[in-house]
């Protein structure tokens, strides 16, 4: 519940951020900010060969001896010759999908690869030590520095464009200095620490490298395909940025549960872990949907009273919720499947699941423009989490519906917690007054 509430506060501001941007930049230049810096994150995912899992996966098990010293090395090591070729390659890029833009422009977010390549290591040893004080300290501080920077640099300054891009580069130091500090701080809590090797990091990390990898691209591709099939695809980037945003608020219900539950499977028997999954796969679920439905009419006031030029942005939104929930049940049993070790099927599920996706968006995108695309989402992020399901269930010898019907003891569950929870932090906010 307190990575729960962490996500949930960094997923607000979150937000937050992308209605300042959306408010000063307005939908074109919102469409270029988010295209821009999706390009680091990018890269961040080519390099990252599964080790952010694998981080993950040791720190868990209590091999931390020089995990910190492993997470600077191989970042600098991915991401500086891939950082000195992407620039080489400006010329080309330019004439591709960055038409209009400037080389500093493109240039600016770029220098964030190694900070967010090294952030996400050191985030997966703060996740696999079950850290959370510092993991909510991390997420909800570089958060707040977050809005600091783009209210100052792109409100206050009117630095537009260019200021967004140096707000997002300064906040990818400060968040990767800060993840690195903490993770350091908990591998000198692991009082008696196993080595780990980088052949150990790469075994466990180059299978679930295609599946991670293909994953992503399922997340983002239709970014691109937007930006290559669309004319003048600034303003549909805009709006379908809003839409995706707005509805990635669900995932911080699933995240925090794959957060913790990853680890939890990683240093489980193999019966606690068949025994949990179908029950936390249907709690994730029953969350989730109620995520989704209470954020339609939240988004239709928001969007309305404060963003009226980004009306568009509705539809594909109420078109991408019923996926997300979808894509909630996979992140759980993701969690499951790679924290046996079985990295292997998370792969061939990711492949599949990405494939699909291309497919239907270059059908979808010409005809229906950003709608197309968020129809594509829906249909590959369901067919994926149809697939873990059946996975799952194998695995686990539970039955296929266990995963996905709520039962009422889970409804009493989800509600006690919740109640519980409000419980505590109501008399501990009393106890400070």
């Amino acid at each position: 519940m307190t990575v729960f509430f962490t996500q949930a506060t960094a997923a607000t501001i979150g937000i937050v951020n992308g209605f300042v941007l959306a408010r000063v930049l307005g939908p074109s230049a919102k469409g270029d900010f988010y295209l821009l810096t999706l390009v680091p994150e990018t890269l961040m995912v080519l390099l990252q060969l599964g080790l952010p899992q694998a981080f993950g996966f040791f720190a868990a098990r209590g091999q931390t001896l020089g995990i910190n010293a492993k997470t600077v090395t191989l970042a600098l090591a991915l991401a500086l010759p891939t950082l000195a070729v992407t620039i080489a390659l400006l010329p080309v890029l330019q004439e591709s999908i960055f038409d209009d833009l400037a080389s500093a422009e493109i240039i600016l977010p770029l220098l964030a690869l190694p900070l967010i390549l090294n952030g996400s290591f050191t985030l997966n040893v703060i996740i696999g030590r079950r850290q959370v004080t510092w993991y909510s300290a991390v997420s909800i501080g570089g958060s707040l520095v977050g809005l600091v920077l783009y209210v100052v640099l792109v409100g206050v300054l009117g630095l537009g464009l260019r200021g967004a891009l140096v707000a997002y580069l300064l906040l990818a130091l400060v968040q990767a200095t800060a993840r690195l500090v903490a993770s350091v701080a908990a591998e000198r809590r692991n009082r008696d620490p196993g080595r780990l090797t980088y052949r150990q990091l790469f075994r466990y990390g180059l299978p679930f490298y295609p599946g991670s990898l293909t994953q992503y691209y399922s997340y983002r591709a239709d970014i691109y395909l937007i930006a290559w099939l669309l004319v003048d695809a600034s303003a549909a980037l805009g709006f379908y940025s809003m839409a995706v945003s707005m509805a990635e608020l669900v995932f911080f219900v699933p995240n925090a549960v794959s957060t913790t539950f990853f680890p939890h499977v990683a240093e489980s028997t193999r019966e606690e872990a068949d025994r949990m999954v179908p029950t936390v796969a249907r709690v994730t679920i029953l969350a989730s949907a109620a995520a989704a439905l209470a954020l339609v009419p939240a988004a239709v006031i928001l969007i309305s009273v404060l963003l009226p030029a980004f009306r568009p942005s509705l539809p594909a939104l109420f078109v991408l919720l019923p996926g997300v929930v979808a894509l909630s049940n996979t992140k759980v049993l993701r969690g499951y499947v790679s924290g046996l070790g079985r990295t292997g099927l998370t792969s061939i599920v990711a492949i599949a699941a990405f494939a699909l996706n291309i497919v239907v968006n270059l059908i979808l995108i010409p005809r229906y423009g950003i709608i197309g695309a968020a129809f594509a989402s829906l249909i590959s992020y369901s067919a994926s989490s149809i697939a873990y399901s059946v996975i799952a269930a194998r695995l686990s010898k539970a039955r296929l519906r266990d995963f996905w019907l709520p039962r009422p003891s889970d409804v009493r569950f989800t509600v006690q917690t919740l109640v519980g929870l409000g419980g505590r932090m109501w008399q501990a906010a009393r106890r400070r007054h």
